[in-house]
């Protein structure tokens, strides 16, 4: 074999070799996140052409947070509401802001919603139980420096009123916490909507939501693993918990353009910021 002719043999060695390594990159990053990151149709069917990040969605999800409801001019002729002056949801905190050195800082902004209903007012009461009430412990009993910071936002999808309370609470040394409460109501039925309603109108598979569910949570479990082994303090998730079943889903709203998000706010229970949302 003379040079010249080995010269061309190790050259098309090499392309096919850079070829190789070319695919199995591909094959390894861009073609499994778009596995991990895929969307569902409202039939339920699993596509790829979706490959937004868990960052930007949690973004997206905590940018919606305007303290503003958006009832799309929903017809509030057949609505019976408690004051008829204002909106179907209204601040009933407003800008609240308190500041005392070395002991707080909060700002809140705290929705009610403004109908006349058995189901709203328990929806009314748990608002005032969780967010009214800690403002309340933070301003008179809190003993280390807490800041705090309270929003809301709601929407009328199809005659579901969704509505969504967060809020940021740093206390003393503690790490932060996100809690993150949910109503979803029907307001033609005069009903609580629950997870099952909505898969149900959206003509949703059961099952495949499911799968995005456990695909999402298992990535960010592995992601926190990850971080762990390089120092840093992690929310540990339970992989086998059944609250990763879509039959026991209670944190969701429909947003502003109808899509579904399903939250799980580990700081309703624990001393952190860490959520995982799942958007359909």
């Amino acid at each position: 074999m003379n040079k010249s002719v080995r010269n061309v043999l190790y050259i098309l060695i090499i392309v096919i070799c850079i070829i190789a390594i070319f695919i199995g990159v591909y094959t390894q990053f861009f073609k499994k996140a778009t596995e991990d990151e895929g969307e569902y149709n409202i039939s339920g069917e699993s596509t790829t052409t979706n490959t937004v990040s868990q960052a930007e969605i949690k973004d997206e999800f905590k940018d919606l947070f305007t303290n503003e409801f958006f009832s799309f001019d929903y017809d509030e002729t057949n609505l019976t509401k408690l004051d008829d002056s204002k909106p179907i949801v209204y601040n009933r905190i407003d800008g609240f802001e308190r500041e005392k050195e070395g002991e707080y800082d909060i700002k809140a902004t705290i929705p009610l919603i403004n109908i006349s209903s058995e189901i709203v007012e328990k929806f009314n009461n748990t608002t005032n139980n969780i967010f009214v009430s800690k403002l309340n412990s933070v301003m008179s009993e809190s003993t280390v420096y807490t800041i705090c910071d309270v929003n809301y936002t709601a929407y009328i999808n199809n005659d579901v009123l969704s509505v969504a309370i967060m809020a940021s609470i740093k206390e003393g040394d503690s790490a932060q916490r996100l809690i993150v409460q949910t109503y979803n109501y029907n307001l033609k039925e005069d009903k609580e909507v629950t997870i099952d309603d909505i898969i149900e109108a959206r003509g949703l598979d059961s099952s495949n939501v499911n799968k995005r569910i456990k695909s999402i949570v298992n990535k960010a479990a592995e992601d926190a693993k990850g971080m762990q082994s390089t120092g840093y303090n992690v929310y540990e998730r339970d992989l086998n918990s059944d609250m990763y079943d879509i039959s026991t889903v209670d944190n969701f709203i429909q947003g502003p353009n109808g899509e579904l998000y399903i939250i799980y706010a580990y700081g309703n229970e624990a001393y952190t910021s860490e959520m995982d949302i799942i958007q359909i």
